[in-house]
């Protein structure tokens, strides 16, 4: 009887002796959250932000910075008002499609064409909704139909799933290939199983269930506060509504998601899904390296000191959002701003709070013997399109194209930033752990989320890219005046190189006119049929100019050295059209 006695007594100290680590840790970590939210909403210009801590089953703090609303004077309040959470949204797809799986009514595995209708598109190949909510499905990127700016131009998901279908990139299961339709492809498979509007399905299956009463997918956001979006300057500005809702359309506040990290961290609480489930979600379920802890159903799974941690961020055109569970301390992290923010700064949250919980990164061994693959050169996210003119835009948006500088030898920067090696091929850097390999003879670069970069050619850069539409239009231009001014001064009577020269130079500003509407409205491709137009005409002059030219000059055997450039430059045009698919 002692000895049971003795046994229960020292339990209990040591579990008091735990939960007070616990509590000093969450202290520590919300005090330095605290005040490194509240200097980027001073220092750096956003307008507002909301942050929550939650640890051991409890709400350790929740807190607004700034202005949610900063005409009316409506303070950013961690309970009463909601922010867009953007693609942590996703993460509420993993539950729904976990509480169908819990029923016995869907297989993670199968095919998932067995639950839809018999008349939607399949795609080039099969894909499962465990390929599906791991981007691993091969789908390529396309933003058209993502988002609208009028709530009246939002279609059903039905339509929405039907009506945007990217191609397949790479066959399911072979390479991470982050993917927004994906998610609200897997939604929509929820929608046909359930009988039921997803967004509905989640506020009764998830939402009220967890008391998470202050969260939604609906788009007029009835129960709630919406923050407004900023921008740096400090102005109001529009936030587009997301079309594929369930890729990112959710809001809610920092108690809502304070709810709903214990929710997820506490394996007990049998609310929706079993621990089973639950703790499934959470396990590695595609990995590009056995060295990546990889990714479970949307969460991307991180490992600091031999400690796992899940991570998911948010972004939408105006708000920030990253959400952090630590299962070791039962801590979780959330934040999310109302203005732009440059990414590393919101990341150096997410690393504090890793630092105080697993400790600073322990140093690593190099080892220059772990180097079989020279690295050095441009690479391409493959969260990009591949067959549509919205190839381009991967020049556009940041961190589609990295280039990596330097030599085995000297050792590889990105953006100025030296890279470690670590391990076989695996290097430290300031964007992550990144991992390079061989598949089907590409150099492929995995990081420690849903992204991966594929090796391509210097020419691809986004400088020659810019460089042979600017040259193509610049030397058009001066050959048309060039031919005007011989026109004015009587020399020649060309009529048909000065009309062709002033329709390409039409038809090449409509093209990027009709290129440029495209991409801010998020409906490039709608544009596609006029985009081809203007590139088929282009086509159309510059080898009939080329031929007429390149003739003309045999016949007389005078070469004139402007028309030798414009002709070259405008082969390489057609290459460029050619290449971005615009033709």
């Amino acid at each position: 009887m002692k000895k049971i006695i003795s046994f229960i007594i020292i339990m209990f100290i040591l579990l008091s002796f735990e939960s007070t680590v616990f509590a000093q840790d969450s202290k520590q970590i919300y005090e330095e959250l605290d005040n490194m939210v509240q200097n980027l909403v001073v220092s750096d210009s956003a307008m507002g932000a909301v942050l929550s801590v939650v640890s051991n089953g409890e709400i350790q703090f929740y807190k607004g910075y700034g202005f949610a609303d900063k005409y009316l004077g409506y303070e950013a309040d961690g309970e009463k008002t909601a922010f867009r959470i953007g693609s942590v949204s996703k993460t509420f797809v993993a539950v729904a499609a976990q509480i169908l799986n819990q029923e016995g009514l869907i297989d993670m595995n199968q095919d998932i064409s067995i639950y839809l209708e018999s008349d939607f598109p399949n795609p080039k190949y099969p894909v499962t909704m465990k390929e599906l909510l791991t981007h691993t499905a091969g789908f390529e990127d396309i933003v058209t139909g993502i988002a609208v700016f009028n709530i009246s131009d939002t279609e059903p998901l039905a339509k929405s799933v039907r009506k945007y279908i990217p191609a397949q990139a790479f066959k399911p299961g072979e390479v991470v290939s982050y993917s927004n339709y994906g998610i609200a492809l897997a939604a929509y498979v929820i929608e046909c199983i359930s009988n039921q509007d997803f967004a509905q399905f989640c506020q009764e299956r998830i939402f009220e269930p967890l008391d998470m009463t202050r969260t939604t997918f609906e788009y007029m956001h009835d129960i709630v506060y919406v923050s407004k979006p900023y921008l740096k300057s400090g102005n109001e500005t529009i936030e587009p509504f997301m079309n594929l809702y369930p890729e990112g359309s959710a809001v809610s506040t920092a108690e809502d998601m304070a709810k709903y990290m214990i929710w997820l961290l506490n394996s007990s609480d049998n609310r929706i899904l079993s621990s089973d489930f639950k703790k499934e979600m959470f396990s590695k379920q595609f990995t590009m390296s056995d060295e990546l802890e990889g990714i479970g159903y949307i969460w991307n799974r991180k490992e600091r000191n031999n400690e796992v941690y899940y991570e998911k961020k948010g972004e939408t055109l105006n708000f920030y959002t990253r959400i952090a569970l630590y299962p070791k301390n039962q801590t979780g992290i959330f934040v999310s701003f109302n203005t732009f923010l440059p990414e590393h700064k919101i990341n150096e949250l997410i690393k504090k709070a890793t630092d105080l919980l697993y400790g600073e990164q322990n140093n690593y061994n190099f080892s220059p013997e772990l180097a079989t693959i020279d690295i050095k050169g441009l690479y391409t996210n493959n969260w990009s399109s591949f067959n549509t003119p919205e190839k381009i835009l991967r020049y556009l948006i940041p961190n589609k194209m990295i280039q990596i500088r330097g030599s085995q030898e000297n050792g590889y920067y990105i953006n100025g930033n030296a890279l470690e090696l670590i391990g076989k091929d695996i290097y430290s850097s300031s964007i992550g752990m990144l991992k390079f390999q061989k598949i089907n003879n590409k150099i492929i670069l995995a990081t420690e989320s849903g992204i991966t970069f594929s090796k391509v050619p210097l020419w691809q850069h986004r400088n020659v890219q810019l460089l042979v539409p600017s040259m193509f239009f610049i030397l058009t231009f001066i050959c048309f005046i060039n031919e005007l001014l011989l026109m004015i001064k009587n020399k020649t009577k060309n009529y048909y190189c000065l009309i062709s020269y002033f329709i390409q130079i039409i038809f090449f500003i409509t093209l990027f006119l009709l290129m440029y509407k495209g991409i801010t409205t998020y409906s490039l491709l709608n544009y596609s049929l006029y985009i081809k137009i203007c590139g088929a005409v282009i086509l159309s002059f510059v080898l009939t100019n080329t031929g007429y030219t390149t003739c003309k000059a045999i016949k007389n055997k005078t070469f004139n050295p402007l028309s030798i450039a414009w002709n070259l430059t405008a082969v390489l045009f057609v290459l460029w059209i050619i290449w971005f698919n615009i033709i």
